[in-house]
Order: C-alpha cells, then sequence, then structure tokens
C-alpha cells in the first residue's frame, strides 16, 4: 500500500493524468491517486500483452486495414504511398487529426471472439492467464483503497468495471449496490452491472432511478439519441428543446424496439450502457489501446463507442504503420494504430427518420435492420454503414420481406400479410406456431392480433380482421434464446370499411401476387392463402387476385390488366433512341376483356355492400428482367366515367 501511495505522486505531479467522471465530482488524494496509478499500472501489463498476441491474432493486413489504421480524415492516405484520396467510407472526424474508422470485420475471416463480451478475448492463453492474474491484484488493491476512501465515485466505478472486465458479475453488482457515492452515478453503475449480466429489465430500471436523480440540463444531455439517427434526424433532433427531446425520445425507443412481442428493453439499456463505459474508460487519459483526450481523438472515439458500441476485434497495423501516422498527425499519442472492427450480423434498429417523423405512412423499407445484399466489388461498408448498429444479447433478428393486402369488408378490414421465408439467400426455419401479428399505435399500446396462420412454398401468411385506424403492423417470429428470430414491420393506413361507401359508388382494392403453380384459386380465402411472400417475382407465370366494392354479379364490366416496365433511362441510350439504334426499355402489355364472360370467372364475397373477387394468371415468359408495375382497371361497360384502377411495382428476376 504504501508502495501505491508513494508511486501516486507521478499523477500529482501531471493534474493531467488524474481521474475525472463527467458530471460526478472526484476529489483527489493519495488514496485516488494510489488507485489511479495501481489501475495505470494494470492498463500497461493489458496493452502489453494485447501487443505480444498480435501474431496469434493472425489477422490479414490489407489496404482496407491499412487505410482504416491510418484514418485520414481528409483521404490523403493511399497504401502504395502515392498521392490520391480515398476517404474512408465510415470516417468520424472531430476537432483531433486523430479519427475513427470503424469498419466491418473482412467477408473473407473467420468472426473472432467478441471483445465485447470478454474484454480478453484478443489475447492468446497464456497473456489471458497472466492478465487475469495481475487483474486480480488490482482488484484487490482496489477494495483496500475503497475501504479508506469510502463513497469514492471514480474507485467505485473502477472497481465494478474491473469486476465485470474479470467476469466476477455477482461481486460487480454487489459492489454497486452497496455503493456509497453520488445517488445518479451509483444507479448508473447499478444499470452497468445489471446489463453486464443480461438483466435488461433491472438494468432499465436502474438507469431510470439515475435519470430521474439528475438536474433537468443534465437529464437532457443524459438521455439524449441525437448521435443514433440519421442526418435528417440529427438536424431535427438539434433544434428541439429539452421537453421537446424528451418526447422524441420516448417515441424513439419505441420505434426501435426490437421486437414487440418481446418487452425486454435491451437496446434502450445498452445505450445508456455505452455512456457508461465511455465514463469509465475516460476517467483516466488512456486505457487499454486508446487516448481518451480530446486533443488526441477522444471525441471521435466517444462517438464511435456511442454509435457501435466496443469493437469486437482490432487489428494492430504494427510499429512503423503508427510510426507514420504519428508523423502526419504531427504528434505522438497513447492510442494504439489499429482498427475497430464489427460482425456483419449487427442490428440497425433505428428507422429512418421518415419513420419516426410518420411512423403510420413509412413502409418496410425504413424499418431494414439487415445488411442487404452486396453488390459488386465494392467494399462492403461503402455499400452499408448505418448511423448505428447493435449485437442482440437474445439472438439475431431476420427481417423479412413481405407482402400486405388490406381488402375492405362492411364493417372493418381484412388485413393480409405474407412474409417470405428466404434472406440472404439462405431458407430460413420458422416455426409458424410461434407467428405474432403485432399492432401498435404508440409506447403504452402494443397488442397481439389474433391472426390465423397458413403456409405455402414459398411464404407464411397471416390473417386477422382489423379496425380502420392507422398502426404500425408486423409478423414476428420469436425464437429461443441464442437462436435467430424474425420480423416485418411497417405502418398502415387502412382504407375506410364498406359502410362508408355512398349509394351508386365503387371501389377497388390493391391488387396482390400469388403463386400461379396451381389453377386459379377457388375463392377469396384460397387466393389470400396463395399469397407470394414478397413483390419479387421468378418463374415463368404469376397469379394477380384482386376484389372490386359495389358491382353486383352479373354486372356488365370491362377488365384490363396492365404490364408496365419502368427503367432509369440513360442519356446515351435516349440518343440512341432519336437516332433509332436502340429500343426502349420501357413498355407495356395488357390483357382486356368484358364480363360476364365464359373463361372468367369472380366470386361473391357475402356481405351488405357487393364484393367480387377475381383472380388471372399471367405468363412472364416472354418479358426481360427488371421493375414492373401491374395495374388493373375495370368498369361498367358503356359507361363514360373513368375506370376504377389500383396497381402494384414489384421486380421480376427471370424464369
Amino acid at each position: 500500500m504504501l508502495v501505491h501511495i508513494a508511486l501516486a505522486l507521478q499523477l500529482k505531479a501531471d493534474p493531467a493524468l488524474q481521474p475525472r467522471l463527467e458530471g460526478v465530482p472526484v476529489a483527489t488524494n493519495a488514496i485516488t491517486d494510489a488507485a489511479g496509478y495501481a489501475v495505470l499500472n494494470f492498463l500497461t501489463s493489458w496493452r502489453t500483452a494485447w501487443l505480444g498476441s498480435v501474431d496469434w491474432r493472425g489477422s490479414s493486413s490489407t489496404d482496407s486495414r491499412l487505410r482504416d489504421d491510418h484514418c485520414h480524415w481528409d483521404g490523403s492516405y493511399s497504401p502504395s504511398g502515392g498521392r490520391g484520396y480515398w476517404r474512408p467510407p465510415t470516417l468520424i472526424h472531430r476537432s483531433s487529426r486523430r479519427s475513427m474508422c470503424p469498419d466491418w470485420v473482412p467477408a473473407d475471416e473467420q468472426v473472432p471472439d467478441d471483445e465485447r463480451l470478454s474484454r480478453d478475448a484478443s489475447l492468446t492463453p497464456e497473456w489471458r492467464d497472466r492478465v487475469h492474474s495481475t487483474r486480480s491484484l488490482l482488484l484487490d488493491s482496489l477494495a483496500t483503497l475503497d475501504k479508506l476512501k469510502p463513497g469514492d465515485a471514480w474507485i467505485t466505478g473502477e472497481r465494478v468495471r474491473f469486476l465485470v472486465d474479470q467476469g466476477q458479475l455477482k461481486e460487480a453488482l454487489e459492489v454497486a449496490r452497496s455503493c456509497t457515492a453520488e445517488r445518479v452515478w451509483c444507479a448508473q453503475l447499478t444499470g452497468f452491472a445489471y446489463n453486464a449480466a443480461r438483466d435488461y429489465v433491472r438494468a432499465d430500471s436502474a438507469y431510470d432511478a439515475a435519470s430521474a436523480a439528475m438536474t433537468p440540463e443534465r437529464r437532457c444531455k443524459w438521455n439524449s439519441v441525437q448521435l443514433l439517427l440519421d442526418d435528417k434526424g440529427q438536424s431535427a433532433y438539434d433544434h428541439m428543446n429539452c421537453d421537446e427531446r424528451a418526447a422524441a425520445n420516448q417515441k424513439f425507443w419505441w420505434l426501435t424496439t426490437p421486437l414487440f412481442s418481446d418487452s425486454t428493453p435491451d437496446r434502450r439499456s445498452e445505450d445508456f450502457t455505452r455512456k457508461v463505459v465511455i465514463q469509465l474508460h475516460s476517467a483516466l487519459p488512456w486505457d487499454e489501446r486508446y487516448d481518451w483526450r480530446d486533443r488526441f481523438g477522444g471525441e471521435a472515439l466517444s462517438e464511435m463507442l456511442m454509435r457501435y458500441g466496443w469493437p469486437a476485434y482490432s487489428a494492430y497495423g504494427g510499429a512503423q504503420e503508427e510510426a507514420s501516422h504519428a508523423s502526419w498527425m504531427g504528434f505522438y499519442d497513447s492510442t494504439r494504430t489499429a482498427t475497430a472492427e464489427y460482425p456483419m450480423d449487427r442490428l440497425h434498429l433505428v428507422p429512418a427518420w421518415r419513420a419516426m417523423d410518420d411512423p403510420f405512412h413509412a413502409g418496410a423499407d425504413a424499418w431494414q435492420i439487415n445488411m442487404p445484399a452486396l453488390a459488386g466489388d465494392e467494399e462492403p461498408a461503402a455499400q452499408w454503414w448505418p448511423a448505428e448498429h447493435y449485437a442482440r444479447g437474445a439472438g439475431g433478428i431476420v427481417q423479412l420481406s413481405d407482402q400486405t393486402v388490406m381488402l375492405r369488408r362492411d364493417s372493418d378490414i381484412l388485413f393480409a400479410t405474407a412474409s417470405g421465408l428466404k434472406a440472404g439467400g439462405k431458407q430460413l426455419r420458422v416455426d409458424t406456431s410461434s407467428a405474432v401479428l403485432i399492432r401498435t399505435t404508440g409506447p403504452r399500446d402494443i397488442e397481439r392480433v389474433t391472426h390465423q396462420t397458413f403456409r405455402n412454398t414459398s411464404a407464411i401468411v397471416l390473417t386477422a380482421n382489423i379496425s380502420s385506424k392507422p398502426a404500425i403492423f408486423g409478423a414476428e417470429f420469436p425464437a429461443p434464446h441464442g437462436e435467430l428470430s424474425a420480423r416485418t414491420r411497417f405502418g398502415i393506413a387502412p382504407p375506410a370499411p364498406l359502410a362508408t361507401l355512398r349509394h351508386g359508388e365503387a371501389a377497388i382494392s390493391d391488387p396482390v401476387l400469388i403463386s400461379a403453380e396451381d389453377d386459379a384459386p377457388p375463392g377469396p380465402d384460397r387466393a389470400l392463402q396463395q399469397m407470394l411472400g414478397s413483390t419479387r417475382v421468378r418463374g415463368a407465370k404469376v397469379g394477380v387476385y384482386w376484389e372490386t366494392y359495389g358491382y353486383a354479379a352479373g354486372d356488365s364490366v370491362d377488365v384490363a390488366v396492365v404490364i408496365s416496365r419502368h427503367e432509369p433511362i440513360s442519356k446515351v441510350r435516349r440518343i440512341g433512341m432519336l437516332l433509332r439504334l436502340a429500343h426502349d426499355l420501357n413498355g407495356q402489355v395488357a390483357v382486356r376483356w368484358g364480363e360476364p364472360t365464359p373463361g372468367h370467372s369472380s366470386w361473391t364475397v357475402p356481405g351488405v355492400v357487393p364484393i367480387q373477387a377475381r383472380s388471372i394468371r399471367l405468363d412472364l415468359s416472354r418479358i426481360e428482367p427488371g421493375h414492373y408495375t401491374v395495374q388493373v382497371l375495370v368498369g361498367k361497360h358503356g359507361s363514360t366515367s373513368p375506370p376504377l384502377s389500383s396497381s402494384r411495382d414489384f421486380v421480376f428476376e427471370g424464369t
């Protein structure tokens, strides 16, 4: 103990090395300084172990990794040493020339053990044992110092931090719950320890207790979600006052819920935990691998951890690259020149800002949570790098494709949604018995809708009778802990029930794409059961189903189904078309008939207002792959009024 206190004079000599916690008073004295020295001594040992494990980790040295190591904010780095402009696609740059360039673990490499889950994951087994023993000695020292200065916020925090790193979660909880430092800090440490133990409900409650004990100004900053939003969202959030932000935060955490069928607040708890991690690590000027001082990149580092959490893996560039980068920056700091890499299966749970602004009119594309299919040779991060991402402790989630239709009935809406059973080109194993149909209009209004479930060769179909009020809907397929769950999510604004239809008025539903493997379905119920699970069509034939409202059985009607292609046309092709050297990619084909006519049958759906259901099989074998619209037009024979019209876009992938 006397040695620790004596060596603590080194920290006294430089006030910049003394521990600090944002918003938490920390009074430094010989005891606190001794704790600071003990922690820095351990961190030096950990860094030595990490550097000594570089060859054991065996990561490949690629141009992209070298670029991310150097992370030039101005794009000036070139792996060949020549001049050029190669700006990292994931750059986070603030006030320092030291920036952060997080990236994905390369697709052709096995995903390494995750440092987020085990701080020593990147160390060799031999170094891991030595670090474990050294950390144990540190914890003994911190426990002794805590007794000499009870209620010290920083010492208590470091005890909780290193107990979590050591895997001693029960002991970490005991220390956090017996904390006698500032009330807010103790609640934050308790939330941090519960989150590490994956008790997200208690962690969330502890963080709420911390928030409630804060001043309004501190609470506003602590609860901010600005860094997790896309550019439009950040701009809108920046113009809000604290009361408006509080309302936006509540809406934000409702819409980012991973599965509405699972009320566990794990994503929210993770957000607050990332903030505590930053406080714990930035309390001293440097830690295992990073320099936390603002002038040496601390702001960019904090932003990276807020948006993405602790990296799973870091590939060290080597002493030569480190010296080269220091020369470019114009200073040496305590950050090791290494990458910050994350697995590609992370979830992007924050929807596009348009869904935050108007959730009931936001389509499925605003809620995508997985990396999309990559195209071409461009690196993955250049094709998809969201504003935030997250590793769900209970297991991953796949966003399924969907096709949804709302069919009008006398007093309600017949809702049908089909979910595709493939993701990333792989067939998914989905337990239909676990299917949940979700309807939600707010954080306190989340409903499991009674529904019927059907399964065809390519999709799972859920049908239900719902009200015509706007809401967020989705099919969810929760899986056991550690296994892959699945979901769809989208906003809907249903049409009014048929009871609102005026006398003599007619209407038409959206067309639905259905399987054409069998003959035309014998009625609307069977047609919905054959719905395709997406609007991407492959095969020579496809079925189309729709309904008209207000036309009675036997009425003479003219029907047309039109398929139109709509591809963007380049300037070069337009010139070629003018010179008759190239043909127009876009065109249309149509099928027309009158009813009643043999060979074209319709079905009557019982109700006060007449409902006629129809379907047709379309031959796509002669059209080229591309983007299309199928339009249905129905009108009274001989009428001068425009026909009823509805349409659905689809992508034809070929036969």
